[in-house]
């Protein structure tokens, strides 16, 4: 009897053994499914976090352009009084509107310039980096940019006036820009003019941002180029690692692009076939 009962509790005694393991494993496996489960919370609230940061980085650039809009008025508000006979401000004496050209853009101008942001805030100036290749022609093709110094000019007319002011219609133009920002209206109105009259040019518009891109007369006016044959295009990442290794004054810097490079490139890209659908 004393043999059997023996026997019977050393035959238990494996089954408890792998009861117990089990268990263990499940616990080990439930502890392991609870850590993924926290880990992956953890980078979901990064995520958010980040995106708030965005949308606030948005927010306050979007006030600072509203600041400075504000600024303006209130200059061209002190012009008013003036006139009305109240208390003249000292007249502010602004120097003479000019077209800088050359061959290399300083890596500072470069990467605060052609930033994609959404909201441009303190860029009131165009940069316009062109390559010219004339089919037809012997010798190089052109290449250089352009950047207007005062907000009241146009570097995409000034390239007709001083880069390609000689039409040829027996030769074939092929242009390409690089601009730090898309036309206003008056330039677009004004470009495809220029692109109707000269049929043998053909022209590649590669913008960062859009300008004011929700005004209608803007989107009207981008309309217009497409009309008049110009490809308006968004600059993507490896347009703008282009223009750094053609147009600007590296030092032998490797290109490094900014954070939300892509994502805004993306951004764009949709606003642009919304309005040229």
């Amino acid at each position: 009897m004393a043999d059997r009962k023996e026997a019977k509790v050393s035959s238990r005694a494996p089954e408890k053994k792998e009861k117990k393991e089990k268990k263990e494993k499940r616990e080990e496996k439930e502890k392991k499914e609870k850590k993924e489960e926290k880990e992956k919370k953890e980078e979901k609230k990064k995520e958010e976090k980040k995106k708030e940061e965005k949308k606030e980085e948005k927010k306050n650039d979007k006030k600072e352009e509203k600041k400075n809009d504000k600024k303006e008025e209130g200059k061209e508000g002190e012009a008013a009084n003036a006139e009305n006979g109240e208390v003249k401000p000292e007249p502010m004496e602004l120097p003479p509107f000019e077209i800088i050209e050359g061959e290399r853009i300083s890596p500072f101008f470069f990467k605060f310039q052609f930033k994609n942001v959404e909201y441009s805030s303190g860029r009131n100036k165009t940069f316009l980096c062109y390559l010219v290749d004339v089919q037809g022609r012997e010798g190089e093709g052109l290449r250089g940019y352009l950047e207007d110094e005062h907000v009241s000019a146009h570097a995409e007319e000034a390239f007709f006036r001083a880069v390609l002011p000689e039409y040829d219609p027996q030769l074939r133009y092929q242009v390409t820009w690089y601009v730090s920002s898309s036309p206003c209206t008056a330039c677009a109105a004004k470009l495809a003019d220029i692109l109707r009259a000269r049929k043998t040019l053909r022209l590649t518009l590669m913008a960062a941002r859009l300008f004011q891109w929700e005004e209608p007369e803007v989107q009207e006016g981008l309309r217009l180029l497409q009309a008049a044959g110009c490809k308006v295009r968004i600059m993507k990442p490896t347009d703008f690692s282009y223009v750094w290794d053609t147009f600007v004054d590296t030092e032998e810097q490797a290109f490094v692009p900014w954070e939300d490079m892509q994502e805004n490139c993306e951004y764009y890209q949709e606003r642009l076939a919304e309005i040229l659908h």
